[in-house]
């Protein structure tokens, strides 16, 4: 008999603790998290396939560390993976990102952490733009999504198109509700009972803002030169979201 497991890819400030809100609300005991050295790659995924195997017991997984990739090597041992991801507008997540780390970890003192309290926002970004490996400030979501299709010849957005088109389930967080809808059917195919609670865990500015209002806002901090340049920087990040958003919009019609 196949074994059905969850995985969320929890993405920082992609709505991740709502997710796992859910999770842990579904299957209490059976939900459990865990974090990973996130490079070298090969090894991640190592440790991530690993966890799944040991945890027999369990439905639903969550890591911020855990990278994607090719789901068909638990296939073969008779794990199916439904995978959970998010995504969100990528000027509008890094801006989200930078005000936890300054506002709400004050008593956690990391790289990113300390630099947040330290520096206003644009040097913020400009610091992490300097910093080997560190895609928070550039392009994350395309870095993330292209894991999937690591070893194949292409681009990073190359790959990363490739994964959303193989992927069954991408959420944006700027259409929630429909993303939960989406979400709900299909894990209700291997959990009936399964259900997406209406929550909102670390929410710092009312969804229902419209978005450019809030690029707007981030576009005075900035002030408008600098802010080009942070568009330039997040250039296919950008376009990838406008894919995902097109895909909700399409399904609407």
């Amino acid at each position: 008999m196949e074994r059905v497991v969850l995985f969320h890819f929890h993405l920082f400030k992609n709505a991740g603790t709502s997710i796992d809100t859910i999770l842990r609300k579904n299957f209490n005991e059976k939900f459990v998290t865990k974090e990973f050295p996130y490079h070298p790659y090969e090894r991640n995924v190592k440790h991530v396939i690993s966890w799944i195997k040991k945890e027999k017991d369990k439905i639903a997984f969550s890591s911020h560390t855990a990278r994607l990739f090719d789901f068909s090597v638990l296939e073969k041992e008779g794990i199916k993976l439904i995978p959970i991801i998010f995504v969100r507008h990528p000027l509008i997540r890094i801006y989200s990102a930078y005000k936890f780390e300054r506002e709400k970890q004050k008593d956690i003192n990391t790289f990113a952490t300390v630099l947040a309290r330290n520096t206003d926002f644009k040097g913020y970004i400009e610091v992490r733009w300097y910093v080997h490996n560190d895609h928070q400030t550039r392009n994350f979501h395309v870095h993330r999504f292209s894991d999937m299709f690591y070893n194949y010849e292409g681009s990073i957005f190359e790959k990363a198109v490739m994964a959303l088109k193989k992927l069954p389930f991408v959420g944006i967080v700027e259409r929630f509700d429909e993303s939960l809808e989406k979400l709900e059917h299909i894990i209700r195919e291997f959990y009936p009972n399964f259900k997406s609670y209406n929550v909102a865990k670390n929410v710092q500015v009312d969804p229902k803002t419209p978005i450019d209002e809030r690029l707007k806002a981030i576009k005075q901090i900035l002030g408008e030169e600098f802010y080009k340049k942070f568009e330039e920087a997040n250039k296919e990040d950008i376009i990838f979201w406008n894919m995902v958003l097109e895909m909700y919009e399409v399904s609407k019609k």
